[in-house]
């Protein structure tokens, strides 16, 4: 007989968790500019010749921290049982607001390198550009391929000032990416979800991993932002990792 200590594994169905999301996470992709505006703004106001991808860190860490903390506090499995129970139901609203942050950051980033973004339709399918770069870096089976998404328009992820390209489609080719949106969002949450599963492990040790977990997510995202909204001649991006005494603290105003 041995003496070791196992956690139980809670096993779930991660595609049904996905589709229990999907009726959330759709309402996420209307962001405010205006809000958006006033954080870039405040940061520019105090470093007035610092150039935009030196900036993205500051004006982002409000989005990075946010996603931590709601990861942190939806999945409450500090004990066995009820607790991992409520954890796994909390899954998809976890998602959304992972997502949520992840759209907030990415409209910052365009407005931080002064893009246009009053254009709904066009706004919105930079964005779904920037989710399924960010999927795709996160996939780890190797399943979500972007052509069987984007179809010829795959050929814009990764590529520098990719927005200029957005911006010169046509109506039909703008349709052609909005109509992906489904399989965007899907893609994006079977990339993102199974970690957050980490977080129903009992006796907290699952919350904090999966918090870390979506600051990397979030990181993923900006530079995929950083790719599309920048310039042709992109330059290097570096986001600082938040600590974890201050996404365990509660601060209203983060």
């Amino acid at each position: 007989m041995t003496g070791g200590f196992n956690l139980p594994r809670p096993e779930f169905d991660i595609e049904a968790t996905v589709d229990r999301a999907m009726a959330l996470i759709n309402r996420t992709l209307e962001p405010s500019l205006e809000e958006a505006q006033k954080v870039v703004d405040k940061v520019r106001a105090g470093k007035p010749l610092v150039a935009p991808g030196d900036l993205i860190s500051p004006v982002t860490r409000g989005n990075r921290l946010r996603a931590a903390r709601a990861v942190s506090y939806s999945l409450p499995s500090i004990l066995p049982g009820v607790g991992t129970a409520i954890s796994a139901a909390a899954v998809p609203v976890a998602l959304r607001e992972v997502l949520k942050e992840a759209v907030s950051a990415t409209i910052k980033v365009g407005l931080l390198h002064d893009r246009d973004l009053t254009d709904p339709e066009l706004t919105r399918i930079a964005v779904l550009v920037v989710l399924t770069e960010g999927a795709v870096k996160l996939d780890k089976t190797g399943k979500i391929r972007p052509d069987a998404i984007l179809g010829r328009h795959a050929s814009l992820l990764g590529q520098p000032a990719a927005y200029e390209g957005l911006a010169a489609l046509t109506p039909t080719e703008r349709r052609e990416i909005a109509a992906s949106q489904s399989e965007i969002l899907r893609a994006w949450a079977l990339a993102v979800g199974p970690p957050l599963l980490a977080g129903v492990l009992p006796f907290g040790v699952g919350p904090m991993a999966a918090a870390n977990y979506m600051q990397y997510v979030l990181k993923i995202t900006i530079a995929a932002a950083a790719r599309v909204f920048g310039p042709a001649a992109p330059t290097p991006v570096t986001v600082d990792e938040i600590p974890e005494r201050e996404v365990r603290e509660d601060d209203p105003d983060a």
